[in-house]
């Protein structure tokens, strides 16, 4: 996550450009606001999948610092629904400006992203996980003869399975130096828990429903140990002295050819 001295140049980290964006996965008001809080004190962009409606979400939608995607549960039990239809108007009667969606699970079938494409206003999919992947580009997915299109943008690094894989916790461990664009998917829980392994995370469910969970839950946590929390803060950090993006913003730059 090296770059150039130029503010443009610093962004593309001198190999392409790295987006932080967030699953918000039901998470309680105020592990949602610790996360704005460092990002904002950080002065770092970031786009983030709402599951749910709350005020804390409500507030960042207003906020320039941020974007408000969706991030559908398709899976069986679904609070948002039962079916495509139901689950993107709940959704979209939360956030009606959201354009971009990563699936809860990365759920994705080829019908179901032609009716993101075609039906629900969905114009860029982050639902594909290319773990440590290099040379990783944005790609337009046509899925209509009509002319009807997505763009799909994969992520390299996710905290869960970067868990599951005991990568090391640091900047080479995500191999986040590596050609090509580095979009980074965080769990606002795991970055409060500052989770290394998935155990601490299990441990805090068994305390009830995550979205009824309160700060005296929280077991306690050291921050200066590696975890999803301490790369995060190294993540924001680097990106703190470079030009952030959201993720429509930077697809949008990627559009028009001005860069990428």
């Amino acid at each position: 996550m090296s770059g150039g001295n130029a503010k443009d140049e610093a962004s593309e980290g001198g190999s392409g450009p790295v987006l932080v964006t967030l699953d918000i996965d039901w998470a309680p008001d105020w592990i949602i606001e610790d996360i704005a809080e460092r990002l904002s004190r950080a002065g770092v962009r970031a786009t983030l999948f709402a599951t749910h409606d709350s005020p804390a979400m409500r507030a960042l939608a207003k906020e320039p610092l941020f974007e408000i995607g969706l991030h559908p549960n398709f899976l069986p039990g679904s609070s948002h629904g039962t079916t495509p239809d139901e689950i993107f108007a709940t959704l979209r009667g939360w956030y009606p400006d959201g354009t971009a969606c990563r699936t809860h699970s990365l759920v994705m079938s080829e019908p179901l992203l032609a009716r993101m494409a075609c039906e629900f206003g969905i114009e860029i999919d982050c639902s594909v996980h290319l773990p440590r992947a290099s040379h990783v580009t944005p790609h337009e997915l046509h899925l209509s003869e009509q002319g009807d299109s997505l763009i799909r943008l994969p992520h390299v690094f996710q905290d869960n399975m970067h868990a599951m894989a005991r990568r090391p916790w640091t900047v080479a461990g995500a191999e986040l130096d590596t050609p090509g664009w580095k979009v980074l998917n965080f769990h606002p829980v795991h970055i409060v828990l500052n989770s290394a392994t998935l155990a601490v995370y299990e441990t805090f469910k068994r305390r009830g429903p995550l979205s009824s969970l309160t700060r005296d839950d929280l077991p306690p946590v050291d921050a200066s140990l590696p975890g999803t929390g301490s790369l995060f803060d190294t993540v924001l950090a680097n990106l703190s002295k470079q030009r952030s993006f959201t993720v429509s913003e930077r697809i949008a730059l990627w559009k028009s050819g001005r860069q990428g």
